[in-house]
């Protein structure tokens, strides 16, 4: 029997999806035979939408649905962070130029703001003082290429996707900034 992620265990769809892969044990394919014509019959008296009745959560449907979510953008959680006034003071030629000799690909959308400077200093990211002296007890002296550029990113309070290779401080890119008080 394929492998079902435990969220879809005991589902209409994980079920459905174990039967069209064909599942091996004669036991098992029959129970999943079962549920999947449940399934089947549920969808088809929805009316031809996209929905999926599973007997733990209920109906679902996205007809006639009304949005509860609040798309304003929320209040910042933590006080605005700032780079050192050195970082502040760079021209855009210059965070260009920081940003070649590190090898990164910035992109942002048209109708988004500039993507903050690329720090190439621990001190410059003016990060709270028990961070520092951690940093500097692991003896880190300089940010990787990904934290240079990420890091002011998420202390900025945007949003980011960052792709590197294995092993080059990715998980502290985007840790030590959410750690930052």
């Amino acid at each position: 029997m394929s492998y079902v992620p435990p969220h879809l265990r005991n589902s209409s769809a994980a079920t459905a999806a174990a039967v069209a892969k064909g599942a091996g044990d004669h036991f098992i394919s029959k129970q999943l035979n079962n549920s999947y014509a449940k399934f089947t019959s549920s969808k088809s008296n929805n009316s031809g939408s996209n929905s999926i009745h599973n007997g733990n959560a209920g109906y679902r449907s996205s007809e006639n649905y009304v949005s509860t979510r609040n798309d304003a953008v929320p209040d910042p959680v933590f006080p605005e962070w700032k780079p050192s006034d050195r970082i502040i003071g760079l021209k855009p030629e210059q965070v260009q130029e920081v940003r070649l000799r590190l090898n990164v690909d910035v992109t942002v959308p048209t109708d988004s703001v500039n993507a903050p400077a690329p720090i190439e200093a621990f001190a410059d990211m003016n990060l709270h003082s028990s961070i520092m002296k951690d940093i500097a007890f692991h003896e880190y002296t300089t940010p990787t290429s990904i934290q240079a550029q990420a890091m002011p990113v998420a202390l900025s309070g945007r949003d980011l996707l960052g792709c590197a290779e294995t092993g080059s401080g990715k998980t502290a890119a985007f840790t030590i900034p959410m750690i930052q008080v």
